[in-house]
């Protein structure tokens, strides 16, 4: 089922000599209704769609997203954002003329001073609009120093610009409270996501963190095996970081298709390399200590729980207690 909307290029206001609400004649000409056309700016001030002239420009039904002149001559309006119930009523009939309402170019409320401005667009029942000949759908104001054209028609009853029956109230009521209700849910969801949003970018800095400081470690571990000189061991940390965040790098070996990141292959590769340090006796002063050299051997995560452990007892950085226990100078 189809949501019902407004059609677009609603005639709302021509040239012509009119007489407004106060019983002033007003001439406009074809270039003013082009200046009201050019001259609005719904990102400056978008007038709303009203149900007769309220002087609040409330409660709004709808929006004018843009103006322009036909080609009779005569003032456009597409319309945005309209409640579809609004839109509906307008469809069967109940709201059958328009009237749109101005700002005076010297109206201290005006957006664009020097050039009338719409200031809202009426839909009315009853009561006949002050600008005739339009293609059903005119030109009313009601603030205070505005201008608003809504004449009346004496072959029609006498009512009120806002009269409206109770089942047409009704659905007006559900219509602003169905919409308040979806501008209510659409808030609640978008705290949700920005919430959750920063939980998971939280989250991954704590990962990216705690992953740095396993490449700082493992390239402790290296250099302390010998198998790293100092200047790259402190590099590698960073290397492993840009390589960790990269595409997983795929290859056949023994006939097999293998897929692995490139800061796990590079490790791999260290990990499996000679030491490019040659090993020679660690003697430190006052006599070969029981902890060192004993971790020659062994794994590097033996080597890295050895280390920690010599750091510990002898109060010293964990470089010197790798060199150590692995017992080399290098």
């Amino acid at each position: 089922m189809n949501t019902p909307a407004l059609p677009t290029a609603i005639e709302i206001f021509r040239p012509g000599v009119l007489i407004d609400d106060a019983g002033v004649e007003r001439t406009f000409t074809a270039a003013d209704i082009q200046a009201m056309a050019d001259g609005y700016d719904p990102a400056l001030r978008e007038a709303p769609l009203c149900i007769g002239h309220p002087e609040s420009n409330l409660p709004a039904y709808g929006w004018a997203k843009r103006l322009a002149v036909n080609a009779d001559g005569r003032l456009v309006m597409d319309p945005h954002q309209v409640e579809p119930q609004f839109a509906e009523m307008v469809g069967a009939g109940h709201f059958k003329k328009r009237s749109a309402a101005f700002y005076p170019p010297q109206h201290p409320s005006n957006p664009k001073p020097g050039t009338w401005y719409l200031r809202h667009v009426a839909f009315l029942g009853a009561q006949p609009p002050a600008v005739f000949g339009l293609k059903d759908i005119k030109f009313a104001e009601a603030d205070q120093g505005c201008v608003c054209f809504s004449e009346g028609d004496l072959s029609q009853p006498t009512h009120t610009n806002q009269e409206l029956s109770m089942d047409e109230k009704e659905r007006l009521a559900k219509a602003e409270a169905e919409a308040a209700a979806a501008r209510e849910a659409q808030a609640k969801a978008e705290t949700a996501a920005a919430e959750a949003n920063a939980a998971l970018a939280k989250f991954a800095e704590q990962q990216r963190a705690d992953r740095y400081t396993g490449f700082v470690q493992f390239a402790e571990a290296q250099l302390a095996a010998g198998k790293l000189k100092r200047s790259d061991a402190a590099a590698l940390p960073a290397v492993l970081a840009v390589l960790a965040d990269a595409a997983q790098v795929e290859f056949s070996e023994a006939g097999a298709t293998k897929k692995v990141s490139p800061a796990e292959w590079l490790k791999g590769f260290i990990g499996a390399a000679a030491p490019v340090v040659q090993f020679g006796e660690f003697a430190p002063a006052g006599g070969l200590d029981a902890d060192a050299g004993s971790a020659k051997g062994k794994s590097d995560a033996e080597i890295d729980a050895a280390a920690k452990a010599y750091a510990a007892k002898h109060k010293v950085q964990y470089a010197e207690a790798a060199k150590a226990v692995v017992g080399f100078t290098a």
